[in-house]
């Protein structure tokens, strides 16, 4: 009997086994960038910390293509945009604006190609647009309360100063290259 070994993403195959969990997503947001000043430029620029939420008020949330954001900000009438989805790296920031919903959907966009989402300035604060949801997963959905506490631990986490940063950031790649020689050689 032959035994075949299903071939997985190299990407999600290191990010699985990544430590500590807790920077599993930043990991993601650093193998998506050519080098550190890119890198720096979306953690700082546009606050691509790696860990991202949805508030809902569904507790089986689940994307759907044919439904999408619809813009509520003062600025707009409110149409849907089909497809898409917005996230934040930032929960507290949302929290106030959407006082009937009640859960949360941890989002991972480490499958989701880098120029497929970007901060958008619609006044609720760091908040991401997401053009293309087919590589967008839902990790879990949870209460609001225990959403906080998890945003909170993992931004106490997140690398503080420039120079943890680049640490980070090195650590990663360095890390992911010597799991790419181990894993093809």
């Amino acid at each position: 009997m032959k035994i075949y070994r299903i071939a997985l993403d190299p990407v999600v195959e290191f990010l699985s086994n990544f430590r500590p969990q807790s920077l599993k997503g930043l990991a993601a947001e650093a193998l998506k960038c050519d080098n550190f000043q890119e890198f720096e430029h979306n953690y700082l620029g546009e606050i691509k910390h790696g860990t991202y939420w949805h508030i809902t008020d569904n507790p089986n949330f689940s994307i759907d293509p044919l439904k999408g954001p619809r813009d509520m900000s003062s600025m707009s009438v409110g149409n849907m945009t089909p497809g898409a989805l917005m996230v934040t790296s930032h929960l507290e920031n949302w929290i106030p604006e959407y006082p009937d919903r009640k859960y949360v959907a941890e989002i991972d966009l480490s499958g989701v190609n880098k120029s497929d989402y970007y901060q958008v300035k619609r006044g609720f604060g760091n908040e991401f647009y997401i053009k293309n949801v087919s590589k967008v997963k839902v990790i879990r959905v949870i209460p609001i309360a225990q959403a906080l506490r998890i945003d909170r631990y993992r931004h106490s986490k997140i690398p503080q100063n420039g120079e943890s940063l680049e640490l980070f950031f090195n650590s990663v790649k360095s890390q992911f290259g010597a799991f790419e020689r181990d894993k093809f050689e």
